[in-house]
């Protein structure tokens, strides 16, 4: 069987006006300034985490040692 495909006509007053007429160009400044907001938003976020995670490290490390716990010795390289 023949598969059926579809067929466009362009006309010659309408290739003619398309060739004339360019497509709209879309601004890149608009997409570089949102990809630097999500840029700096995503910075913050990832500085706030790492931030509240050392900030966990330090109150698990303090509470442990008031709670009578040591850390275990590594055996130093020499």
């Amino acid at each position: 069987m023949q598969q059926h495909r579809q067929i466009r006509i362009i006309k010659r007053e309408q290739r003619a006006a398309q060739v004339e007429t360019p497509a709209p160009v879309e601004e890149a400044s608009g997409s570089v300034v949102s990809e630097r907001k999500l840029k700096t938003v995503v910075s913050g976020w990832v500085r706030e985490h790492q931030e509240r995670a050392e900030e966990y490290k330090r109150m698990f490390s303090v509470m442990l040692a008031e709670a009578g716990f040591r850390a275990p010795r590594t055996p130093s390289r020499a």
